[in-house]
């Protein structure tokens, strides 16, 4: 069973080297930030959000649905059906922003709606494309 552990905990931190160390850093290095600031936690987010010109309240409303899922889920001693509503809600929320994220990213790298969908749902695998491949970032119309 150790064994088992050790190989799920290398898995784990190869994938998020290659996610957030590695294509992170790129794609961020494409649309003109400094790569090292993908390393940053939350601000990693919040650059990815700005270069794909979200606006600042997305973020703030991600971080605020993170905050207080968290908070109600763990510490709060509510009645199980108001936690269950309640995590119904951020996840439907926390979904609705990411397929927004996703589109507009998908747009900057000018890729088309089969792509999108590939990222929404297999985002490691297709982040690694944009940052890897050939595809030029061009930054969002306001």
């Amino acid at each position: 069973m150790d064994t088992l552990l050790k190989i799920i905990w290398y898995a784990f931190l190869a994938v998020f080297v290659l996610q957030i160390a590695i294509s992170h850093w790129r794609i961020l290095e494409k649309a003109g930030e400094k790569g090292w600031k993908s390393l940053i936690p939350f601000y990693n987010i919040f650059l990815s959000h700005h270069i794909v010109g979200m606006k600042h309240i997305w973020f703030a409303l991600e971080m605020i649905i993170w905050v207080f899922e968290t908070f109600v889920i763990t510490v709060i001693d509510l009645p199980l059906w108001f936690k269950t509503v309640f995590t119904i809600f951020a996840t439907v929320c926390t979904l609705v922003m990411e397929a927004v994220h996703t589109n507009k990213m998908g747009n900057c790298f000018g890729k088309g709606t089969w792509f999108k969908i590939g990222m929404f749902f297999m985002p490691y695998v297709f982040q690694m494309i944009i940052a890897f491949g050939s595809s030029e970032y061009k930054k969002p119309v306001e």
